[in-house]
Protein backbone atom coordinates (compact mmCIF):
# COMPACT_ATOMS: atom_id res chain seq x y z
CA UNK A 1 0.00 0.00 0.00
CA UNK A 2 1.40 3.53 -0.74
CA UNK A 3 0.08 6.48 1.46
CA UNK A 4 -0.16 10.02 -0.05
CA UNK A 5 -1.15 13.28 2.30
CA UNK A 6 -1.72 16.77 1.19
CA UNK A 7 -1.53 19.27 3.98
CA UNK A 8 -4.25 22.10 4.50
CA UNK A 9 -4.73 25.29 6.54
CA UNK A 10 -7.40 27.22 7.65
CA UNK A 11 -8.14 29.85 10.65
CA UNK A 12 -10.90 28.88 13.04
CA UNK A 13 -12.03 29.82 16.67
CA UNK A 14 -13.43 27.35 19.45
CA UNK A 15 -13.88 27.25 23.07
CA UNK A 16 -13.22 23.98 25.41
CA UNK A 17 -15.95 23.64 27.82
CA UNK A 18 -15.18 22.94 31.17
CA UNK A 19 -11.08 23.91 30.35
CA UNK A 20 -8.99 23.80 33.32
CA UNK A 21 -7.48 26.62 32.34
CA UNK A 22 -7.41 29.54 29.69
CA UNK A 23 -8.62 27.59 26.81
CA UNK A 24 -12.10 27.65 28.21
CA UNK A 25 -12.44 31.39 26.18
CA UNK A 26 -13.03 31.57 23.11
CA UNK A 27 -9.50 32.03 21.17
CA UNK A 28 -7.99 31.07 17.55
CA UNK A 29 -5.89 28.92 16.03
CA UNK A 30 -4.12 28.68 12.33
CA UNK A 31 -4.92 24.92 12.08
CA UNK A 32 -3.01 22.83 9.75
CA UNK A 33 -4.39 19.58 8.82
CA UNK A 34 -2.32 16.98 7.18
CA UNK A 35 -5.02 14.01 5.72
CA UNK A 36 -3.42 11.15 4.26
CA UNK A 37 -5.15 8.50 2.06
CA UNK A 38 -4.20 4.91 0.71
CA UNK A 39 -5.36 3.35 -2.22
CA UNK A 40 -4.94 -0.36 -2.99
CA UNK A 41 -3.54 0.38 -6.32
CA UNK A 42 -2.19 3.59 -8.19
CA UNK A 43 -4.35 4.88 -10.78
CA UNK A 44 -3.19 5.23 -14.44
CA UNK A 45 -0.75 8.21 -13.32
CA UNK A 46 1.09 6.40 -11.22
CA UNK A 47 -0.33 8.42 -7.98
CA UNK A 48 -2.74 7.35 -5.10
CA UNK A 49 -4.97 10.70 -5.98
CA UNK A 50 -4.35 13.78 -7.51
CA UNK A 51 -3.16 15.80 -4.77
CA UNK A 52 -5.39 18.30 -6.56
CA UNK A 53 -8.77 16.11 -5.52
CA UNK A 54 -7.85 16.52 -2.18
CA UNK A 55 -7.67 20.21 -2.29
CA UNK A 56 -10.85 20.49 -4.19
CA UNK A 57 -13.07 18.20 -2.05
CA UNK A 58 -11.26 17.79 1.39
CA UNK A 59 -10.17 21.65 1.07
CA UNK A 60 -13.78 22.98 -0.28
CA UNK A 61 -15.22 21.75 2.60
CA UNK A 62 -13.05 22.98 4.98
CA UNK A 63 -12.86 26.14 3.68
CA UNK A 64 -17.43 25.81 3.72
CA UNK A 65 -17.27 24.66 7.26
CA UNK A 66 -14.06 25.38 9.23
CA UNK A 67 -12.14 28.11 7.66
CA UNK A 68 -12.49 31.65 9.69
CA UNK A 69 -15.27 30.24 11.31
CA UNK A 70 -16.63 29.41 14.84
CA UNK A 71 -16.49 25.37 15.92
CA UNK A 72 -18.14 24.43 18.96
CA UNK A 73 -19.80 21.87 21.32
CA UNK A 74 -23.68 21.44 20.37
CA UNK A 75 -23.90 22.19 23.95
CA UNK A 76 -22.32 25.54 23.53
CA UNK A 77 -25.35 26.44 21.10
CA UNK A 78 -26.32 29.85 23.28
CA UNK A 79 -22.40 31.01 22.76
CA UNK A 80 -22.84 30.00 19.20
CA UNK A 81 -26.27 31.70 18.62
CA UNK A 82 -25.33 35.09 20.09
CA UNK A 83 -22.05 34.93 17.85
CA UNK A 84 -23.96 34.02 14.45
CA UNK A 85 -26.64 36.69 15.23
CA UNK A 86 -23.72 39.33 16.25
CA UNK A 87 -21.50 38.32 13.16
CA UNK A 88 -23.77 36.41 10.74
CA UNK A 89 -21.34 33.38 10.78
CA UNK A 90 -22.27 30.10 10.48
CA UNK A 91 -20.99 28.32 13.24
CA UNK A 92 -19.95 24.59 12.68
CA UNK A 93 -20.90 22.60 16.05
CA UNK A 94 -19.56 18.94 16.92
CA UNK A 95 -21.22 16.70 19.06
CA UNK A 96 -17.94 16.82 21.77
CA UNK A 97 -15.68 19.52 22.79
CA UNK A 98 -14.22 20.87 19.96
CA UNK A 99 -10.55 19.94 20.85
CA UNK A 100 -7.95 18.83 18.15
CA UNK A 101 -8.74 15.14 19.37
CA UNK A 102 -12.03 15.85 18.23
CA UNK A 103 -11.68 18.02 15.40
CA UNK A 104 -9.33 15.22 13.69
CA UNK A 105 -11.64 12.48 14.58
CA UNK A 106 -14.27 14.27 13.09
CA UNK A 107 -12.73 15.01 9.40
CA UNK A 108 -11.15 11.27 9.54
CA UNK A 109 -14.69 9.32 10.62
CA UNK A 110 -17.88 11.41 9.94
CA UNK A 111 -16.70 13.85 6.90
CA UNK A 112 -13.83 12.47 4.64
CA UNK A 113 -16.12 9.00 3.94
CA UNK A 114 -18.34 11.21 2.70
CA UNK A 115 -16.48 13.26 0.31
CA UNK A 116 -14.29 10.83 -1.02
CA UNK A 117 -16.85 8.30 -1.81
CA UNK A 118 -16.99 8.12 -5.46
CA UNK A 119 -13.00 7.75 -4.97
CA UNK A 120 -11.03 4.32 -5.23
CA UNK A 121 -9.38 5.86 -2.39
CA UNK A 122 -9.46 5.76 1.79
CA UNK A 123 -8.54 8.59 4.43
CA UNK A 124 -6.75 6.53 6.68
CA UNK A 125 -5.15 8.96 9.03
CA UNK A 126 -5.37 12.55 10.32
CA UNK A 127 -2.78 14.64 11.91
CA UNK A 128 -4.04 18.17 12.86
CA UNK A 129 -1.75 20.95 14.34
CA UNK A 130 -3.61 23.35 16.56
CA UNK A 131 -0.27 25.33 16.87
CA UNK A 132 3.36 24.65 14.85
CA UNK A 133 4.08 22.79 18.39
CA UNK A 134 1.10 21.12 19.31
CA UNK A 135 -0.65 18.13 17.01
CA UNK A 136 -3.15 15.27 16.84
CA UNK A 137 -3.01 12.00 14.91
CA UNK A 138 -6.12 10.20 14.40
CA UNK A 139 -5.90 6.78 12.28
Amino acid sequence: MITCTRRLEFDAAHRILKHESKCKMLHGHRYALEASFMAKELDELGRVIDFGKIRELLGAWIDDNLDHNTILSIHDKELGENIAKTTGQKIYYLDENPTAENIAKHILEKICPKIFAKESVKCVAIKLYETPNCSVYVE
